[in-house]
């Protein structure tokens, strides 16, 4: 159980988050900076998401939401449903900023069903 959690949060809710920020859910690999971010919705997805923190994060985090502090959930979220959040420096619209991606925290996400085959030469 995290530390950050009352109960962690259902995919659906993720799911809804992200829509709202402009992805297409959490396997939209785009690269993204903080300017990119639709901080216009979060009247939609921060009452969905604030009462699965305990009550001193929820404080912490959701006092003064900008799009830093929006990363920030990201990375506390993504992790629970097997997801993370990678930051590059990189050269972006022509200054040097960070951009994020969405990654998959396991090579491969295994489908419903899948079997798994093991095979020893």
């Amino acid at each position: 159980m995290s530390k950050l959690f009352r109960e962690n949060p259902p995919i659906d809710v993720l799911n809804t988050m992200l829509h709202e920020l402009g992805f297409i859910g959490p396997t939209d690999t785009k690269l993204f900076c903080v300017e990119e971010l639709k901080i216009e919705t979060l009247e939609e997805w921060v009452p969905l998401v604030e009462p699965y923190y305990l009550p001193c994060k929820a404080k912490r985090y959701f006092d003064r939401l900008d799009s830093h502090r929006i990363i920030t959930i990201l990375r506390h979220i993504l992790p629970v449903h097997g997801f993370g959040l990678n930051s590059y420096e990189r050269l972006h619209m022509g200054k040097k900023r960070t951009v994020y991606q969405i990654h998959p925290a396991t090579p491969r996400m295994m489908r419903q069903g899948e079997d798994i085959r093991v095979m020893f030469l």
